[in-house]
């Protein structure tokens, strides 16, 4: 089973897909499930399980969580996670909300919690490959994450339609949320994909230099 585990909805202010379209597009991929992670909100996660049934795909609820340091995904949760916390917080409200908590690109500027709290937070999992980030960056994050004997996911961190599937995490033998994230804990999930190449990079770099020579740059 093959599933995007990090995806952003119209409900994340700088993505523009409904889930419904979200579903469609990952259906045409190929893949067999997804997490659509916003930030900080979980409606479109709630919309995502909600039309699951015409594309026959396996839905994760999902949130992308902004805690003080940096970016937190919360797999498996039903209930906002409330953001602007330490990140030894936001994993303990994460665990108490009956999800899991991933280190979501953590060697990232502005948004990565940076890679000393990366091996230091008590997380679940570390996601080791973003269809986002740098595979130098994505290199530093699996280092952390086989340093400490932890498991690995990974999503494209698509924000628009055309980069779903870039990245993905692959899991044998599960139909159902529960058994993903058990796999994963369990430490049974590898990942699949790509980073992002220099142009796409450069595309990141000049799209965030835009947005702070505007004045209207605000980390998620």
């Amino acid at each position: 089973m093959k599933l995007d585990m990090h995806i952003h909805s119209r409900y994340s202010r700088d993505a523009k897909a409904s889930p419904k379209e979200i579903a469609a597009e990952c259906k045409r991929v190929g893949l067999d499930g997804f997490a659509i992670a916003d930030h900080n909100v979980i409606q479109g996660s709630l919309d995502a399980v909600s039309v699951s049934a015409e594309t026959g795909l396996l839905v994760v609820r999902a949130v992308e969580v902004s805690a003080e340091e940096g970016h937190v995904l919360a797999y498996g949760v039903r209930e906002l996670v409330p953001k602007g916390l330490p990140v030894a917080e936001t994993i303990d409200k994460i665990h108490a909300a009956g999800g899991l908590s991933v280190a979501a690109h953590p060697k990232r500027f502005p948004s990565g919690m940076g890679i000393e709290a990366a091996r230091a937070g008590k997380f679940d999992a570390i996601e080791v490959l973003n269809g986002n980030n740098s595979g130098r960056s994505n290199g530093m994050a699996r280092r952390v994450a086989e340093e400490r004997k932890l498991p690995k996911t990974g999503g494209s961190d698509s924000h628009e339609l055309e980069s779903i599937g870039r990245a993905f995490t692959v899991i044998d033998g599960a139909s159902t949320e529960d058994q993903v994230l058990d796999a994963i804990l369990k430490n049974r999930a590898t990942v699949g994909g790509r980073s992002r190449s220099m142009g796409e990079g450069a595309r990141y770099s000049w799209e965030v230099f835009l947005a702070w020579a505007r004045g209207d740059f605000r980390r998620l």
